[in-house]
């Protein structure tokens, strides 16, 4: 089938109107523009559905599970400028983002959805310019798909409504993308260069990764005005990229040095550190780890369909025909993920889970980019298996989305058994606080203290036999409590285990992620 070649002046043109940059063929272009999966109603449908997905978490009513609660304890009790110093709880957030919550809780209160709010509302944003986005970049129905995908993924509708930043990373690379959408397709002008400056030297202070995005965009378009020999658009580059280093200097100088000095952090992350090239294990750890993403955080692992394998090898396919299309993309998608690979290789940014939800949307192009050269191969002579591949990738993480809200992950309400805790507690009693019980529990005390004695534990997670011999200091006591939230693997069943071999269990109290033990202690042995 004749393609049709577009020169420099018509492409631009079309660029100039919105029109998708990518050459197809005639008869790909009409059934593109006639298909109704890319009307602009279905389009809106989709924008929609996500925010009703992205709505649901939020009306479940979960309390706050242990990390929103530490960063919610920075929130109330800090005054803005305190915001600025390392926080407490071994926390690490976007200073902006801080800002912009405490803001928000200063406004409506520090109730669970106010805490959530800023987040949310980024998120959809994101959302809606990511259809922006994909309309733009790939060709025909593929930007509904890569917009489907953004929609139901189950992990990015799970951090949307948390008190994190990390559905926020995710946003910020699509507008850091939007911005830069012109200028990768090869359009000029002071202006744009002048809106992506600003853009990403305000990003890096929301957004830890945003600098990886920067740095895959700044490399792409300084490449290509390199090997155009283009001087003017070189120096452009230039004053853009410096403009994005000096306000990240600054960001690293006020609030983000003491991170990469945090040793509690360091040894979290512990195996997301990419090892020396000459370790035995790093050509392992590095496949291990680009798979794992498309899991988790990239949200095509399926629970019940296991579509991340596929979805990997696509994405890979998707990044060569953005080299075929147009390098300079390819160069902005990938790089990004390399600078956070080196980073990691410097123990300055673990390569795993949460922390790489900022390159979801960017793998999402990449994947349904891939799908589109598959299908346009396989749908000639096998129509199923391209409608096949096509399904899978949305029903792995529309059946996971659906168990989650089934099941909440991180869903540990506490209030519920503090609630039943108050009116069961006698003059007297004692409350053992799991250590991981300790944040949600000091957050949900703070304006109205707990009636009795409570003792927070410690983390024996090295010397678990630790956690018996804090249970021992409560010897002779006729009524103790022993509260869990958060349990940290078997800690619990383990904790409860030395509780009942020294003493008898009278009460249980059973919600959510939350339980609460009452124990009598006066028949300790020695």
């Amino acid at each position: 089938m004749a393609q049709v070649k577009v020169g420099p002046k018509l492409e631009n043109r079309f660029l100039s109107l919105g029109e998708p940059a990518i050459v197809v063929s005639p008869e790909q272009g009409t059934s593109a523009n006639n298909s109704w999966l890319n009307s602009r109603g279905f389009v809106v449908a989709l924008i929609l559905l996500g925010i009703g997905l992205r709505i649901v978490p939020i009306l479940q009513n979960r309390n706050l599970w242990i990390d929103e609660a530490m960063i919610a304890l920075n929130l109330v009790e800090r005054s803005a400028s305190g915001l600025l110093e390392p926080l407490s709880w071994n926390q690490g957030a976007p200073v902006g983002f801080l800002l912009a919550s405490k803001a928000t809780i200063t406004l409506f209160g520090a109730s669970e959805w106010v805490l959530r709010l800023f987040p949310f509302v980024v998120s959809v944003l994101g959302l809606i310019g990511f259809a922006w986005l994909v309309r733009r970049m790939l060709p025909g129905s593929s930007g509904t798909l890569a917009l489907a995908l953004m929609a139901i993924n189950p992990v990015l509708i799970s951090y949307t409504a948390e008190c994190k930043q990390y559905a926020i990373d995710a946003a910020i690379a699509i507008g850091l993308f939007t911005a830069a959408f012109g200028l990768l397709h090869g359009e000029g002008g002071l202006r744009r260069f002048l809106v992506l400056a600003l853009s990403g030297a305000a990003a890096v202070w929301f957004s830890h990764p945003a600098a990886f995005v920067l740095g895959g965009i700044g490399t792409a378009l300084f490449l290509e005005a390199a090997y155009n020999h283009d001087r003017q658009r070189m120096l452009m580059c230039s004053a853009t990229i410096g403009c994005w280093l000096a306000s990240f200097a600054a960001c690293y100088l006020l609030t983000l040095q003491h991170l990469g000095n945090n040793q509690y952090l360091l040894d979290y992350w512990a195996g997301h550190f990419l090892p020396l090239p000459n370790s035995p294990g790093a050509i392992a750890w590095l496949v291990d780890h680009f798979f794992a993403f498309f899991a988790y955080p990239g949200g095509l692992g399926g629970t019940e369909f296991k579509i991340g394998g596929i979805a990997a090898l696509l994405c890979l396919v998707g990044i060569g025909n953005f080299w075929r299309d147009r390098w300079p993309v390819a160069v902005a998608l990938v790089v990004p993920a390399l600078l956070a690979l080196l980073a990691s290789g410097v123990h300055k940014y673990p390569f795993a889970g949460r922390l790489l939800l900022f390159l979801v949307p960017l793998m999402l192009l990449a994947v349904a980019r891939g799908v589109s050269a598959i299908v346009a191969s396989l749908h000639p002579t096998q129509p199923f298996a391209a409608r096949l591949i096509v399904g899978l990738l949305l029903l792995a993480p529309l059946v996971e989305t659906y168990q989650r809200f089934k099941r909440p992950r991180r869903h540990e309400q506490i209030t519920e058994v503090l609630a039943e805790l108050r009116s069961r507690v006698q003059p007297g009693d004692k409350v053992y606080l799991y250590y991981n019980a300790a944040p949600a529990f000091t957050f949900y005390t703070r304006d109205e203290a707990f009636p009795v004695a409570v003792t927070v534990g410690s983390e024996f997670r090295q010397h678990r036999t630790g956690y018996r011999d804090e249970l021992r200091e409560f010897a002779g006591e006729p009524r103790v409590w022993v509260v869990f939230s958060h349990p940290y693997l078997s800690e619990e069943s383990l904790i409860r285990a030395y509780a009942e071999s020294l003493g008898d269990c009278q009460e249980e109290i059973h919600r959510t992620g939350t339980a609460a033990y009452r124990y009598d202690f006066r028949t300790v042995k020695p």
